[in-house]
């Protein structure tokens, strides 16, 4: 009887000591200093494009001063909820985390009653660092010169045809809101991204377009398109000649912006690490250039103003949407 108590005492101190390098490694791991592995940022969008661009350039720019690799996952679909909802499902340990744009947390939490996730509440900001805006753009060859020319413009039509990236966009809401001030009927036509949107306006077949000025620009340039207003708040920094809505006569000062997301319950180290890292970025003169190429503005915004700035945007595009009856679920 004392041999067989022996022998399972033995067993006991051998589990117990094969098992001590497993949960050292685990403790380990868990003490070791942030970031201590790759980093995986999600993009919900298709490859490409400005807002793709952008967080391929953010990545770059973050690897050396975190002291880690950051690689991009693009995880498009349903106007960016798949990807949102894939890092809200992730741990929150700073491993995963998602480029959020206005487009995304803003305007689709305003149109989708039913999405998995709610942004405000299983997302924390660490920060926006670019600031954007759409444009208005019309074929050369249409008589509109302003805004209000499209006023004029749908009298005689009947109705204007206008594109934007998809059903229930920042660009289909915007130009909604257009339709609404200067009290005209539109035929929305959703295209799968903006440059599909583009080459069919180029080619006469739509009004005007709401679209982002990276994929309108080299349009404008070979004299193919025209830019009657940008939707943002400021200017935008490709065309600074164009009046905005808003000096345009039209009541609308919400701009694009691209920024930096992790989990909710990720812990505030992590995030006021990650925040220091981008505002330092922010202010760098070879990153600023770069984003600015992509036409956006480099800013940095602090996570408790971007907070602020998703709540209010999101009950705007709301008010909106109501009026425009627009509701996708």
């Amino acid at each position: 009887m004392a041999d067989a108590v022996n022998r399972r005492a033995t067993l006991v101190r051998l589990a117990a000591l094969g098992a001590a390098p497993f949960a050292f490694s685990a403790s380990a791991h868990a003490l070791a200093p942030y970031p201590s592995r790759t980093i995986k940022l999600v993009v919900p969008t298709a490859p490409g494009g400005s807002v793709d661009s952008a967080g391929r350039r953010l990545a770059d720019a973050l690897t050396k001063p975190l002291g880690t690799s950051i690689v991009i996952d693009n995880k498009a679909g349903a106007g960016g909820a798949i990807g949102i909802d894939a890092v809200v499902k992730s741990p929150a340990d700073g491993y995963t985390l998602v480029l959020g744009i206005a487009a995304t947390l803003s305007v689709q939490p305003a149109v989708r009653a039913n999405l998995p996730y709610n942004a405000l509440r299983d997302l924390v900001p660490i920060a926006v660092f670019a600031q954007g805006g759409l444009v208005i753009a019309v074929p050369a060859d249409s008589p509109a010169r302003t805004i209000k020319d499209l006023r004029a413009l749908a009298a005689r039509k009947g109705d204007l045809s206008f594109g934007s990236g998809g059903q229930a966009t920042f660009g289909h809401l915007t130009g909604e809101v257009v339709g609404s001030a200067l009290g005209i009927p539109l035929r929305h036509i959703p295209y799968r991204g903006a440059a599909p949107a583009v080459a069919d306006l180029a080619g006469g077949l739509l009004d005007f377009a709401v679209v982002d000025a990276f994929s309108a620009a080299p349009h404008v340039q070979s004299g193919k398109l025209r830019i009657l207003a940008t939707a943002s708040p400021t200017r935008h920094v490709t065309f600074p000649d164009v009046p905005t809505l808003g000096e345009a006569g039209i009541p609308f000062e919400r701009g694009t912006w691209v920024g930096l997301f992790a989990p909710g319950a990720t812990p505030p180290a992590i995030v006021a690490q990650l925040s220091a890292a981008v505002q330092a970025q922010a202010a760098d003169p070879a990153f600023r250039a770069d984003i600015a190429k992509l036409g956006f503005t480099p800013v940095f915004m602090p996570s408790q103003d971007v907070a602020k700035l998703l709540a209010q945007e999101i009950e705007a595009w709301k008010a909106d949407a109501q009026r425009a009856k627009i509701q996708l679920d």
